[in-house]
């Protein structure tokens, strides 16, 4: 099996397994989760508005099982929104009329009107992140890749295996698997943009898991990047 250098995103599109021209609904919010509230202590500092974004990850039953915070004005609250969001329920995307696993991205913009907090949520495609609500003033963002120090070299972590029984399947073709790259090194949301077959996408989001790279800086910084990886599965050696 053949594998590609890994290569930086400016933007990602919405991830998930479903296969070219199936009839895909996306991901949906419950109506009655709870929204996050503006923490108290802002408040008492001045800070009367902020934002958030994040990426979450939904699997089959609704429940999310894996959140990053892409963006956001104030650390304390993107703690607040991801504490909230992990116990939120969604209608999962579903493929066909099939549950699918899938990645989405919610937006939370505050501000406080005296005693009166208001929480606008949108839900849209990953294409819509890199950074740009916040500027270059945000606390945090997906460092674009022109302002890296140098790209990330992998340190740990092996390439999928391509079994015999799937190509006597007929598995074969590229998996691209796109994903973020923590302050500490850590692979973080990965997920497949575009794949051939189920069984390659299982087997390489699950190798993608297990990999770790040197912690991407800017002006010598630990930062958060969106990157991608294209396996081959051709079958060769």
């Amino acid at each position: 099996m053949n594998v590609l250098r890994p290569f930086l995103l400016a933007a990602l599109v919405a991830l998930t397994t479903a296969p070219a021209f199936a009839a895909f609904e996306s991901i949906r919010c419950h109506p009655d989760n709870d929204l996050p509230q503006f923490p108290s202590i802002l408040i008492a500092e001045g800070i009367t508005a902020g934002q958030v974004i994040i990426v979450v990850s939904v699997d089959l039953d609704g429940k999310p099982d894996e959140l990053l915070a892409l963006g956001y004005s104030h650390e304390r609250l993107a703690r607040v929104t991801t504490e909230t969001v992990k116990g939120w329920r969604f209608i999962p995307a579903r493929v066909d009329g099939q549950p699918v696993r899938a990645q989405t991205e919610l937006r939370f913009d505050f501000t406080v009107e005296g005693s009166v907090i208001t929480s606008n949520i949108s839900e849209h495609y990953l294409a819509h992140v890199t950074g740009r609500p916040f500027g270059t003033q945000a606390i945090r963002r997906p460092c674009p890749r022109g302002e890296l120090d140098r790209l990330p070299a992998r340190v740990a972590g092996e390439a999928p295996r391509y079994a015999k029984e799937a190509a006597k399947e007929g598995a074969r073709g590229n998996v691209e698997v796109s994903f973020y790259i923590d302050e500490k090194g850590e692979v973080r949301m990965p997920a497949v943009r575009a794949g051939t077959h189920p069984y390659l996408t299982e087997i390489a989001v699950d190798a993608m898991k297990s990999w770790k790279f040197e912690p991407p800086t800017s002006r010598g910084r630990p930062v958060l990047v969106a990157a991608a990886q294209t396996f081959d599965f051709s079958g060769e050696k």
